[in-house]
């Protein structure tokens, strides 16, 4: 008897280094409030006032671990899946359709495999106000972005002296690859970023080639930076995409947060984008601009307000959306919520 305590002591007192060095973390958040919206581009379509969840973060439910390899290696992974609560469901059309990859970290950087941010969705989230996908004054609801892409390798430098540099390749931008890849979109992207204390400043370009004969690719270029002056933190944003073999589209943000009172920011932003296309002189257009204020009940508790109101000419059809609903065509809208982390 004393001979199986003794060996389980042992065991255990081997085990528990190992156990030390790995964790598995749960976290989430979630995010509800009312939306307002007005002003359909199509003729007859009333407002619509509705409860929504997700409107300046999307809801979400996420695993990450990491484990500690020695050597300076560590192995980790993120598995994250959304929902909404209003009208209970899953969210980004698979059980962990926002981001599920596994990475390898050491002072080489990091290495990571799967379904993953795109260095574009990354970089302009840094500077937009409104996060780029996050309440109806978001620089998405006119700024292209490509967000999320499948069958990922990526790699991310370690900072030299504030810049980091991101390299991907996607072997099929969105499902699982088709026989002789015949089928497949691809895509080829590259980041540096510099960040050192108020400044940042970045580029992003990927290039999505689509293997299907006859479909042209597409060249996305991006700019952008801030600058915290301590009393206000201003943005810009600039971006040119390829939409198709003769047409581009070319777009910009301007944007600003002021803090107050300690816990409150105000933010303000205004944008523009423009559809060149060749051979014509009708080139759609729109601008938006948007207002909010975001207020911090705690580290991880914040109320917001935001309000957005667009411009289209010339047949452009941009609307006022949010981080999980479609504007569906509305072109003024107002969002009111909470948001908590866990």
């Amino acid at each position: 008897m004393h001979k199986k305590l003794i060996a389980l002591a042992v065991a255990g007192l081997v085990a528990a280094p190992a156990m030390a060095q790995s964790n598995v973390t749960i976290y989430g958040l979630v995010d509800v409030g009312v939306s307002y919206r007005g002003d359909n581009i199509a003729p007859g379509v009333g407002s619509k006032f509705s409860v929504d969840s997700g409107i300046q973060s999307g809801n979400r439910l996420g695993f990450k671990g990491t484990e500690d390899l020695g050597n300076g290696l560590k192995a980790g992974f993120v598995l994250e899946t959304g929902f909404g609560i209003e009208q209970p469901e899953f969210r980004n059309g698979s059980a962990f359709g926002r981001q599920a990859f596994v990475t390898l970290s050491g002072g080489f950087g990091t290495l990571a495999v799967g379904r993953v941010y795109t260095p574009q969705f990354n970089l302009l989230s840094s500077v937009d106000p409104f996060g780029l996908f996050g309440t109806v004054g978001q620089m998405s609801n006119l700024y292209k972005t490509d967000v999320r892409v499948d069958n990922t390798v990526a790699y991310i430098s370690p900072s030299f002296s504030g810049l980091t540099v991101t390299a991907a390749y996607v072997n099929n931008l969105s499902g699982a690859e088709t026989a002789g890849n015949d089928n497949d979109t691809r895509v080829f992207a590259l980041s540096p970023v510099y960040k050192n204390g108020p400044i940042l400043l970045g580029l992003n370009y990927h290039k999505i080639d689509p293997q299907a004969a006859g479909s042209p690719s597409q060249d996305v270029w991006d700019l952008a930076g801030s600058y915290d002056f301590g009393v206000a933190k201003v943005a810009a944003a600039y971006g040119y995409r390829e939409v198709n073999a003769t047409d581009e589209r070319n777009s910009w943000m301007l944007g600003v947060t002021v803090p107050v009172s300690g816990a409150g920011r105000v933010l303000a932003s205004y944008n523009y984008t423009k559809l060149d296309v060749s051979g014509t002189s009708v080139d759609p257009k729109s601008t938006q601009w948007a207002i909010g204020y975001l207020h911090d009940l705690s580290k991880r508790t914040n109320l917001y307000v935001a309000y957005a109101d667009i411009s289209n000419k010339k047949g452009a059809n941009a609307s006022v959306g949010d981080a999980s609903n479609d504007g569906a065509g509305y072109q003024s809208g107002f969002n009111i919520g909470i948001r908590h982390k866990f």
